[in-house]
């Protein structure tokens, strides 16, 4: 499936797509330094590539309609989290939904992918689904954290998979059988080693540039903490990915 990238970050939740087996046709983040890191992993061919925007408040979805497949994005959680002013989906920062609302309304894609904090629940769920059920899609929500992925730190998050009304899904067994669109090259095989290793239980199962950046184009100190702190674990979004879409498959609710 081809994905939009909203609210992209330096690509943590773009990893995650290519375990499914996406292909990133484009992606949005405002951050220079998180958008550097998703140029870099282009160049050294972690990623295909893609066009990168700078402004989700003012991106037109219209040309992608047809294109895309899937939106994804954790749109901005400072109005939402504990750390933040507990304003909610209507504060300035995750006001930013309303922009991911509207490129999705202008996209139609078949499938979206959310993810923010657990908080979100209380503090902005109700408008979220109420939005896509506007724009005629089904939802599905759950928290899962990197623990549950069987990695030795916990980080809850909410995840939520909303499809089209009417879409019939075909089966995904697993993380490693949705292998349409695969990628390049070498990649690919370190992708499948971290699932099968996430899968039974291994540990040191995630490649060390995929934490430390240190390969890939990611500077220590204050831009990589920022950026890992603001970002997605691969093998997580993923599963939560997975386990969502479940009840969804073959008509089922």
């Amino acid at each position: 499936m081809h994905e939009l990238a909203l609210f992209a970050g330096s690509g943590g939740g773009i990893l995650g797509g290519k375990l499914l087996g996406w292909r990133t046709v484009c992606a949005v983040e405002r951050n220079a330094y998180a958008a550097q890191v998703l140029a870099q992993r282009q160049n050294n061919g972690i990623l295909e590539p893609f066009p990168i925007w700078s402004d989700v408040q003012n991106f037109d979805g219209k040309p992608w309609k047809g294109i895309v497949d899937v939106i994804s994005g954790g749109f901005p959680c400072q109005d939402i989290s504990v750390a933040g002013k507990g304003v909610g989906i209507d504060g300035e920062q995750s006001g930013m939904w309303k922009h991911m609302a509207r490129i999705i309304d202008e996209v139609r894609p078949r499938f979206v992918f959310v993810e923010n904090t657990p908080l979100l629940v209380s503090r902005g769920l109700v408008r979220i689904l109420s939005d896509l059920a506007c724009m005629g899609f089904d939802a599905k929500w759950g928290i899962m954290g990197a623990s549950d992925a069987g990695l030795c730190h916990n980080r809850k998050r909410f995840w939520l998979v909303a499809n089209t009304n009417g879409y019939r899904l075909q089966r995904i067994n697993s993380v490693s059988s949705a292998k349409a669109h695969q990628p390049r090259s070498t990649q690919w095989s370190d992708i499948a080693r971290v699932v099968s290793e996430v899968q039974q239980g291994g540990e040191n199962c995630i490649p060390e540039s995929w934490i430390l950046r240190e390969s890939n184009g990611m500077a220590c100190r204050v831009d990589r903490t920022t950026a890992l702190g603001n970002g997605q674990v691969p093998i997580v979004a993923a599963r939560a990915f997975i386990n969502l879409i479940q009840p969804m498959i073959s008509g089922g609710k």
